[in-house]
């Protein structure tokens, strides 16, 4: 659909991609089909070309929707116990900057989970937040011990190269580098 009113409107790959910010590589990939494609720069795209994405069912409402009143330790021992690593390194970030919006880390309490490595990035991302926010850390994080050795979360679901690991750990907060847990600071804090 995108390929098609590109070209009923006359535009190249290149022209679109230059009016609405993104590499001709990008939209080559968009309108191949690529399935992991960036919403933000999707969007840019639709609304460039006169189309809109529309929702057809309802927003979801509820605690489970709001990142302010979602209770991330079920929310993190579910996705830990079901295996969807991807996902939770990307509710870590959630958490971060759901935390700083709401001026207080979320979790109060310990997650409980069985995963000493999960354990030990949302205790460093509570303190990393309290910290952020000038608040004493819950005290359930001081109960959670350091591992042993370097930890990076998305390693649990993709290789990540040498350069990459050291860029990560040089921008890793210390709060999360004290768990030797590491993380690049602006993967989570989005506030």
């Amino acid at each position: 659909m995108i390929r098609a009113r590109r070209q009923e409107r006359g535009l190249s790959q290149q022209s679109l991609a230059e009016a609405t910010g993104v590499s001709r590589k990008f939209l080559i990939d968009l309108e191949a089909g690529h399935e992991r494609a960036e919403l933000g720069k999707t969007l840019a795209i639709l609304a460039a070309l006169g189309l809109a994405l529309e929702a057809t069912d309802p927003i979801p409402r509820g605690s489970d929707h709001d990142p302010a009143r979602r209770d991330y330790a079920q929310t993190f021992t579910q996705l830990i116990n079901s295996g969807d690593y991807e996902f939770a390194t990307k509710m870590l970030a959630d958490y971060a900057t759901a935390s700083l919006k709401a001026g207080r880390p979320l979790l109060q309490r310990s997650p409980r989970l069985r995963e000493p490595h999960w354990s030990a990035a949302l205790a460093g991302i509570t303190n990393y937040t309290a910290h952020r926010l000038n608040q004493p850390a819950p005290s359930w994080t001081r109960r959670i011990k350091p591992l042993n050795a370097a930890w990076m979360p998305a390693e649990s679901y993709r290789s990540i190269r040498e350069p990459m690991k050291q860029l990560t750990m040089s921008e890793t907060p210390p709060e999360l580098a004290a768990m030797n847990v590491f993380i690049r600071e602006r993967s989570l804090a989005t506030v």
